[in-house]
C-alpha cells in the first residue's frame, strides 16, 4: 500500500499528464481556419525561400528582400503551427504524429547546421590537401638538394 507521501509526489505528474492530453485534444479540435492559415503561410514561405535561391548573385537588394520575407513568413508559420499543435515538446510530438513533419523552425535550423557542417568539412579537406602538398614540396626540395 503506497504511503501518503508517495501519493502526494505522484499526483503532480499525473496532473501534468492529464493537462498535456487535454491540450493535445484541444489543439486537434482547432477550427479549420487555423489549418487554412497554416497552409497559406507555408505556401508563401516556400515561395520566398525559392525566390531567394533562384535570384542571381548580383541581385543583392532583391535577394535581401526575399530572405527578409522568408524570415517573416517562417515566423508566421511557426506561430500558426503553435496555434494548431501547441508549443513545446508536446506541440512537436503532436505535429509529428498528425503531419509526419518537423516544425518549420526546427527544419530550417537543421538545414543551417548541415550547411555549416558541409562548409567545415570542405575547409578541413582543403587545409589537409594544402598541408600534404607543402610536405611533398619540402620533401622534393630536400631530395633535389641532396643530389
Amino acid at each position: 500500500m503506497p504511503t501518503a507521501r508517495a501519493q502526494r509526489s505522484a499526483w503532480p505528474a499525473v496532473q501534468a499528464l492529464l493537462t498535456g492530453l487535454a491540450e493535445l485534444a484541444a489543439t486537434l479540435r482547432t477550427p479549420r481556419g487555423a489549418a487554412d492559415d497554416l497552409e497559406e503561410a507555408r505556401e508563401l514561405l516556400a515561395y520566398w525561400e525559392q525566390r531567394a535561391r533562384r535570384l542571381p548573385r548580383w541581385a543583392l537588394r532583391r535577394r535581401r528582400e526575399a530572405r527578409e520575407m522568408a524570415w517573416r513568413w517562417r515566423q508566421r508559420v511557426r506561430a500558426a503551427e503553435q496555434v494548431r499543435y501547441g508549443a513545446g515538446m508536446l506541440g512537436v510530438a503532436s505535429q509529428l504524429a498528425v503531419e509526419r513533419r518537423m516544425p518549420t523552425t526546427l527544419a530550417h535550423r537543421g538545414r543551417q547546421a548541415a550547411r555549416v557542417a558541409l562548409y567545415g568539412a570542405v575547409a578541413t579537406a582543403v587545409t589537409l590537401v594544402l598541408v600534404v602538398a607543402a610536405a611533398v614540396a619540402v620533401l622534393v626540395a630536400t631530395v633535389i638538394g641532396a643530389l
